[in-house]
């Protein structure tokens, strides 16, 4: 059946009633479909998910199933022109209807009850898209995330055509390194990071930390080189040199002694 999408001046209404409506983003039930004033808060789509949208339910911070439930909404979708992946209305439905079990788990803003403040920034950023980079508010709000870290990577070519997929959310922080810089939108740049971190994994770090601090080490050096030169032009071999290259050079940081 296809999606009836949230009306802008639904999601206006919803916007400004954040704060008082903090309570409401706890329930175990979605609220925000419903008629609230004046005028219908849906219009009818023909956006229809292929598959139905029966999202893994996380189960901590750190077993959050992102990479299963990124390749279910991107199934769901195949087709999504980026034009309607841009769209707010087909992603604020999917964080306050379909997917709000999903959200209520993996993006609680109930965490942040005791600092209001704080509740409703996250809220806005993962219930809604909020900020002046649209390519950041695709990457932070809950449900859309999921859709464009799985178009990035998908690659029907591969046995598995989500393997990128699974290296990219195999650490939160590769997703945030590679795709909220500039030479994340490169697809050979993108390609050819992933894979060097498929690979060299395990020579990134023995701890959480290490592996993070290495992981930004690496965009880091590459965004600089990207000042420099054209990154989409450069051949995958000259791109895996300067990544090692990167690598030898890394040294973990001491942690201060208090």
């Amino acid at each position: 059946m296809p999606l009836d999408l949230f009306r802008d001046r639904h999601i206006q209404q919803l916007r400004r009633a954040v704060k008082e409506n903090l309570a409401r983003y706890t329930e175990r039930k979605p609220w925000a479909h419903r008629k609230a004033g004046t005028g219908e808060p849906t219009f009818p789509s023909k956006l229809e998910p292929a598959v139905p949208l029966q999202f893994v339910m996380p189960e901590s911070d750190r077993v959050s199933h992102d990479i299963e439930n990124a390749i279910l909404v991107h199934n769901a979708f195949p087709n999504l022109t980026r034009v309607e992946a841009g769209d707010p209305r087909l992603w604020i439905r999917l964080t306050h209807f379909e997917g709000w079990a999903c959200m209520r788990k993996r993006w609680d803003v109930g965490q942040h009850a005791e600092d209001p403040d704080k509740a409703v920034r996250y809220a806005l950023q993962h219930y809604f898209l909020a900020g002046s980079s649209p390519s950041r508010a695709l990457t932070r709000n809950g449900i859309s995330r999921l859709w464009w870290y799985a178009y990035l990577t998908h690659d029907p070519a591969r046995t598995d055509p989500y393997e990128l997929t699974r290296v990219l959310l195999s650490t939160l922080d590769i997703a945030q390194q590679l795709l909220e810089r500039n030479f994340g939108r490169a697809d050979r740049v993108r390609t050819g990071f992933l894979e060097y971190l498929r690979d060299c994994g395990d020579t990134l770090g023995n701890t959480g930390r290490e592996k993070r601090e290495h992981i930004r080490h690496l965009a880091k050096q590459l965004n600089l080189r990207g000042g420099l030169s054209l990154l989409d032009t450069m051949e995958e071999p000259t791109l895996c040199n300067l990544l090692t290259d990167s690598s030898r050079r890394w040294r973990p940081e001491t942690p201060e002694v208090s």
